[in-house]
């Protein structure tokens, strides 16, 4: 009865479960899929009923998965990638190279990792590097990535983590008042207790801020300008340095750079030397550190 039931076994519900989990909701899972929701639901429950447990619970509005759902979450995601690159390769004649997903902020990918992609390209050619620096929070225990690069040790998750290096902040601001008293720019509130904000508050204490953004590209064309005060990190500072319009004060803050990577490639040579690049890149001294343009 048992080799019966498991002859029955349909592989293509546990994409839709894989959905799923990614989306919270049958509904997004049915739209991501080109399906109705009617039939994501029949699905789910025909693999909940073949395998006698429940995958996804009900949780303020949104479809959880339960503990026997997580434990398969590397599976899926296994699963999911196999049939990615199978159908690329068929489609491209493409027999040797493996996507990875590395999502990261943008200054960290504009500024430390895109200069050494061609050398990590030339090094690796089997490797295809999908770079996300997209506003929305990527999760890694839905398994939306493979590596995350952030700055800030995560409080918890079952994936790989590793300190990588520490990025330095100073306080970017006209030299000699020039243009009268200069505008703040700093990060939204959300944002304000980063060790940066801390260190913008004790440097101007009763100024008021003018311009809030969580987009470093944007605090340094505004900090450009001449006219405005603010905190950037140091592998930002190449024109402010060169320049005497600016007065620089150094190490007003740092943050810790964490590496983050999926337990199942702990082992996987590919994506190890992947993770060694990214290590490399913030263990170099500062005056290695890509200069802004």
């Amino acid at each position: 009865m048992q080799q019966a039931e498991q002859s029955t076994l349909n592989w293509d519900d546990f994409r839709i479960v894989s959905a799923v989990c990614d989306t919270a909701s049958f509904t997004r899972a049915a739209r991501m899929l080109g399906m109705n929701e009617t039939t994501v639901s029949r699905r789910v429950g025909r693999l909940e009923r073949l395998m006698g447990r429940a995958l996804f619970e009900a949780v303020n509005g949104e479809r959880q998965p339960t503990d026997a759902c997580r434990a398969i979450l590397a599976e899926l995601h296994d699963m999911a990638a196999a049939a990615e690159d199978a159908t690329r390769k068929l489609r491209e004649s493409d027999f040797t190279s493996r996507k990875f997903r590395l999502t990261t902020i943008a200054a960290l990918a504009e500024y430390c990792l895109a200069p050494h992609l061609a050398g990590l390209l030339a090094d690796l050619p089997r490797l295809i590097l999908a770079i996300d620096t997209s506003d929305r929070n990527v999760d890694m225990s839905r398994w939306q990535a493979d590596f995350a690069l952030r700055l800030n040790r995560p409080r918890q998750g079952t994936f790989l983590m590793r300190k990588v290096g520490v990025v330095s902040f100073s306080l970017v601001r006209p030299k000699d008042g020039a243009g009268g008293t200069p505008a703040l720019v700093a990060y939204p509130d959300a944002l304000g207790e980063m060790p940066e904000m801390h260190a913008l508050s004790s440097h101007a204490p009763a100024r008021s801020v003018r311009l809030e953004t969580a987009s470093l590209e944007i605090m340094r064309r505004f900090l450009k300008s001449g006219t405005a005060t603010g905190v950037l990190p140091d592998f930002m500072l190449g024109e402010f340095l060169q320049s005497p319009a600016f007065e620089i004060v150094p190490d007003v803050a740092a943050r810790e750079v964490w590496l983050l990577t999926q337990p199942h490639l702990r082992n996987d040579p590919l994506a190890r030397r992947i993770a060694e690049w990214c290590a490399d890149l913030f263990d170099a001294p500062p005056a290695q550190v890509p200069p802004s343009y």
